[in-house]
């Protein structure tokens, strides 16, 4: 089975769950996860989990996402962006570039941010959309974000007004709710009319594979070629290489003293054969430092 991660482009007009069934026929297996929905409407970077990269999928999940997003002012819909129906309106013709970017500056740091009604998030055991189209609202509740980065990229002044951002920010962020956040700061009504996701962690959208590209792989025998490894993926990581003794006791899930410097947090565990066995935790016990496994990729068989 092959194993690794898949750095896909996503068109517009397919949902993260098409995405991961059409390479589920392609590849042959049913193991594949993502790391990171991206609304129908929107395009770009969709990160795929092939194989036992799947155990990772917290810690993959988590990986900061970079977006250019085109914000309308004088809109505002019902799902927050361009595919809803249209509940206000207003006259955004005196909006000004300068005000645009006083908004997005506000914008920035750790926020709470309320996800759309029209999102995945679950409120008793439904969907949020479920809820929202059997016409019902529920109050929802907030989710920490981080913003890195809220820039203005353009603007074009007018009624609608529209302005091209670039958004920077933690996972699981809601680019739409930003949008009409964005709008209440200058007082208007504000929708996200474009969004493309440019980055999730190191990978970017100009090294996206598109579906047609993925198959010619599969087809001339180079999935090998196109499969980023799981460490690759998390190279900012600190790393402790294992001999076969410590590797042995980390599969079992035991507890043992670090063995070479390294910061508390997570650590990636590398075999003497360069191949990732997985990701453990360095805690502080007792004035010393442990490694704790997390997630282990490989089985004792590897040692043999």
């Amino acid at each position: 089975m092959p194993e690794g991660l898949l750095n896909l482009l996503k068109p517009p007009g397919m949902t993260s769950h098409d995405v991961v069934d059409a390479v589920r026929r392609i590849l042959g297996t049913r193991r594949i996860g993502h790391t990171g929905t991206l609304d129908p409407a929107a395009a770009g970077v969709m990160v795929l989990m092939v194989g036992a990269t799947t155990r990772l999928s917290e810690f993959l999940t988590a990986r900061p996402k970079v977006y250019r997003a085109e914000i309308t002012f004088g809109i505002a819909t019902d799902t927050l962006d361009g595919e809803g129906a249209i509940v206000q309106r207003g006259d955004a013709s005196a909006l000004r570039e300068e005000a645009v970017r006083v908004a997005l500056a506000a914008l920035t740091g750790e926020l709470q941010i309320v996800p759309p009604m029209h999102s995945a998030v679950r409120h008793q055991g439904r969907r949020l959309y479920d809820i929202a189209r059997s016409g019902r609202t529920v109050a929802v509740e907030t989710r920490t974000s981080v913003i890195d980065r809220f820039e203005l990229l353009d603007f074009q002044p007018g009624d609608p007004a529209r302005a091209l951002t670039e958004v920077a920010c933690s996972s699981g962020t809601y680019v739409r709710s930003l949008a009409a956040m964005a709008g209440e700061i200058v007082g208007l009504p504000a929708c996200l009319s474009v969004l493309v996701r440019t980055r999730v962690g190191a990978q970017r959208i100009a090294d996206a594979l598109t579906g047609r590209e993925l198959s010619a792989a599969v087809r001339d025998g180079r999935l090998g070629e196109v499969l980023i490894a799981p460490a690759d993926a998390l190279a900012d990581w600190p790393r402790l290489v294992a001999d076969h003794q410590a590797a042995r006791a980390l599969i079992h899930g035991m507890q043992l003293p670090a063995w070479a410097p390294v910061d508390a947090g997570h650590v990636l565990v590398m075999l003497e054969d360069g191949r990732l066995l997985g990701v453990a935790e360095a805690l502080e016990c007792d004035d010393a430092l442990v490694i704790q496994p997390r997630r282990v990729l490989l089985g004792e068989d590897v040692l043999r």
